[in-house]
């Protein structure tokens, strides 16, 4: 069935109007999926106020009581010193080495004396640990007991590190300020164990720093025939070498090598430059162009590297020098060309005289030719073999220049060995004086820079940090036992509170009234008594519960703005909530404002409406359930004294009414209701909506559901486990009404009263790990057996009721 949006209405208690807002489902979460956050925290706070405030001041009270008594009876005094460090044993550079030794040597000497003295780098977080134990500190306390001291006065002493800016800011420039500290119960006791502890600390640096000096001189002097050894070792190396290459510096014979090869190549460059004009004389030679006496080639010739010269013959290293053999014919030779020339000049070139002189000329100059040229190959065959000298000699060089190179790296191998050993040895010997010298000075190494003070007035306990320390633990403690008790009644305290959590529009409060009290139990008839109620207390009850039901009227008619609802069933979680009574009571105050209301009892387990109503209940909707043919009308009963109000019992009950209310024939009959056009609205009182179906499905016939939640009585877990249940069936969800079962300012106690059906135990249906629904069924297996029998059996014990009422006397107080 398809319902118009309604406006959700607002939460009221007691009179007054309501005020409308827009309804629209909400998703409710799971129970165990509910958060917790602040607000809740404050709300369990405000809640259980009393709890929580006595909680605080408790805490609070003993923890400054404690303080107080520690102040005046075991005060803590403090005091202490600063003193300045950079080791323990050594603070002093490594010595920088000099002389021969160089950098290396320099080097050398500062590993051998780091080795020697062991102190590489300062560990002060180790250091502190060993200044604070009882390896160092044990002369301090043998002294104080030496002095009488007993144990339980004997202060602690701390050692940590000033920062860095304390230590700026007292104008200290050296690093390593260790500030010792002190605490006592005596004032003379810590001053006297701070001084002690200045001198233990002093005499422990500077017997540390001999202790090492003698370790380090004992290591140098186990390593001086060791350093010996290697630097005769590599003196031997280095000799055996040169001996063995005929070396005495690689460097500069191999520079002297350079030199060698560099000659003999300008040597070949030049003696093929010679070469070269040599080939060039020759083809002068052949072409019969030569007319000089003599040659020479050399660094002596000119610009063309040739010349001509009547001086004598010979060769050097750096010329070539040829004489022209016959040298007679070659001046012949030079005659007839001369002769030739004048000829020419006076005669024919067919005279006689000048054919004779060519004869002449032609005959001489091929023997002087050949002549000539044997020379030239003479000299071609010298240069020659001065070429093939000379690059003979360039091989011979550079195979040996390149052995040069691994030769010079072995040879600097050996003379970097031996200078590094050379100068390990010379800063040994420089390392062990300097020890010497500072064994003999016994110097302290640490120095005190702030001596000992001790405060005047105690340092602990401080009263404001115990007063403060007193509120914060007692604010946890109290939230703590707020929330515990809180968890112990994990129930509704407030209808803001079934809203907030459920996330359900909240339709309406039940205010608690004192004459519902034990209705069910007594088994009063209610409408006689409701009537009968005249007095003050009576008329003002019945006033505000009056209200609240005009109230929920009100809010059923803002849900649906378009067509008013006719058909509402209203149920629980749980048995004993009040839901029969709650539709009781809302038909009575329907019918007395005009309304014309039908009141149907649709639980056909355990009906209780004909209780309620002294009617019969020998025919009812499990007839018309079962009998078709049967007329509705005959089943209507009406209200004596209520007009309009008419009821229409459960019957007889049916083997399986789950079935019967599941059926199109309870769909028929609720429809028949609705259109007969009798009533103006008709509620169904159905069964609890956990653990039996019954209820959902009834009010998957009807316009919807709403749900009694009770306060300061079910578990919170239960009203959010029925509102899942019923949004999964797809029934609609109206909204939530709220039930009180305490007075205004009572909270859960051992046992809840209230309207409905009166006495039952607040945690008969408590739990945390959900509702158990063998509860609701063994409650409508019952079989008639009063649910309030449990009271009779307490009434039997008085004691354990005594006990009872004073747990819930003790528990309203504590919940304030």
């Amino acid at each position: 069935m398809t319902r118009s949006s309604a406006p959700e209405q607002v939460t009221w208690e007691g009179g007054g109007a309501p005020n409308p807002e827009l309804h629209a489902p909400r998703e409710l979460p799971k129970a165990e999926k509910e958060s917790f956050n602040l607000t809740t925290l404050l709300r369990v706070i405000r809640r259980r106020r009393r709890p929580f405030l006595l909680t605080v001041v408790v805490v609070t009270l003993f923890q400054v009581s404690q303080t107080l008594y520690k102040l005046y009876f075991d005060p803590v005094y403090q005091g202490g010193f600063t003193l300045l460090i950079s080791h323990p044993v050594n603070d002093r550079p490594s010595a920088s080495g000099g002389g021969s030794g160089g950098s290396a040597g320099s080097d050398g000497g500062g590993a051998i004396e780091s080795l020697a003295r062991n102190s590489f780098s300062i560990d002060v977080p180790t250091l502190i640990k060993v200044l604070e134990s009882g390896a160092v500190l044990e002369p301090v306390y043998l002294e104080l007991g030496k002095q009488g001291v007993k144990p339980r006065l004997l202060p602690s002493i701390n050692v940590s590190l000033v920062p860095v800016d304390a230590v700026q800011k007292s104008g200290l420039v050296a690093p390593g300020v260790l500030n010792i500290s002190g605490k006592g119960s005596d004032q003379q006791v810590v001053e006297k164990a701070l001084k002690l502890a200045e001198t233990t600390y002093l005499s422990w640096a500077t017997s540390q720093r001999q202790e090492r000096l003698n370790d380090g001189l004992r290591f140098l002097d186990r390593q001086a025939p060791l350093l010996q050894a290697k630097s005769n070792e590599v003196q031997l190396e280095l000799e055996q070498f040169r001996k063995a290459n005929n070396l005495l510096q690689p460097s500069e014979e191999a520079q002297a090598l350079r030199q060698q090869m560099e000659t003999l190549s300008t040597q070949l460059l030049t003696q093929g430059s010679e070469r070269k004009q040599l080939l060039e004389l020759q083809r002068d030679v052949a072409s019969g162009r030569l007319s000089a006496r003599s040659f020479s080639i050399g660094s002596g010739s000119g610009a063309n590297g040739s010349g001509a010269s009547t001086g004598g013959t010979g060769t050097t290293a750096n010329s070539l020098a040829a004489n022209l053999p016959n040298q007679a014919l070659l001046d012949e030779l030079q005659r007839l060309e001369q002769e030739i020339a004048e000829a020419r000049s006076r005669y024919q070139p067919n005279s006689p005289v000048l054919v004779s002189l060519l004869a002449a000329r032609d005959q001489l100059k091929p023997q002087l030719q050949r002549k000539q040229m044997e020379a030239v190959d003479a000299a071609l065959r010298q240069n020659a073999n001065a070429t093939a000298s000379s690059r003979a000699q360039m091989g011979r060089m550079v195979g040996q220049f390149q052995l040069q190179p691994a030769l010079l790296r072995e040879f600097d191998a050996l003379k970097q060995k031996l200078e590094i050993a050379d100068g390990n040895l010379a800063n040994y010997l420089r390392t062990r004086e300097q020890f010497q010298l500072e064994l003999a000075q016994r110097s302290t190494p640490w120095k005190v820079i702030s001596p000992t003070s001790v405060s005047l007035t105690p340092v602990e306990p401080s009263l404001n940090k115990g007063l403060i320390q007193g509120l914060l633990l007692g604010l946890v403690a109290g939230a703590g036992v707020a929330l515990l008790r809180d968890r112990l009644d994990h129930v509704f305290h407030s209808p803001q509170e079934v809203r907030e959590d459920l996330k359900v529009p909240l339709l309406g409060h039940m205010p608690y009234v004192s004459f519902f009290d034990g209705v069910r139990r007594d088994k009063r008839f209610l409408l006689q008594e409701l009537d009968l109620q005249t007095d003050e207390v009576g008329g003002y009850q019945r006033f505000f519960y009056q209200e609240a039901l005009r109230n929920l009227f009100t809010s059923l008619r803002f849900l649906n703005t378009d067509t008013p609802l006719r058909s509402v069933a209203f149920t629980s979680s749980v048995p004993s909530e009040g839901k029969s009574l709650l539709n009781v009571l809302l038909a009575k105050t329907l019918s007395e404002l005009g309304q014309r209301v039908l009141l149907v009892d649709a639980d056909l387990r355990k009906p209780q409406i004909h209780h309620r109503l002294g009617l019969d209940n020998l025919r009812g909707l499990s007839n018309l359930l079962t009998e078709e043919a049967i007329d509705w009308r005959e089943l209507l009963q009406e209200v004596p004294n209520y007009p309009g109000w008419s009821v229409i019992t459960a019957g007889r009950r049916p083997p399986d009414p789950p079935r019967l209310l599941g059926s199109e024939r309870m769909g028929e009959i609720v429809r028949t209701f609705k259109d007969s056009g009798d009533f103006d609205l008709i509620l169904y009182d159905t069964p609890p909506a956990l653990g039996l179906a019954d209820a959902a499905l009834v009010a998957q016939h009807l316009e919807g559901i709403v749900l009694l939640v009770s306060l300061n009585r079910v578990d919170r877990s239960m009203p959010a486990e029925a509102v899942e249940r019923i949004r999964d069936a797809g029934v609609p969800l109206l909204g939530v009404v709220s039930n009180a079962r305490r007075p205004r300012g009572e909270k859960a106690g051992a046992y809840a009263y209230g309207y409905g059906y009166g006495y039952a135990s607040a945690r008969s249906y408590q739990g945390y790990g959900g509702f158990d629904p063998g509860s609701a069924y063994s409650y409508y297996e019952s079989k008639g057996a009063d649910p309030d029998a449990d009271e009779g059996a307490l009434a039997k014990v008085p004691l354990s009721r005594r006990l009872d009422s004073w747990k819930r006397k003790l528990s309203r107080w504590l919940d304030g």
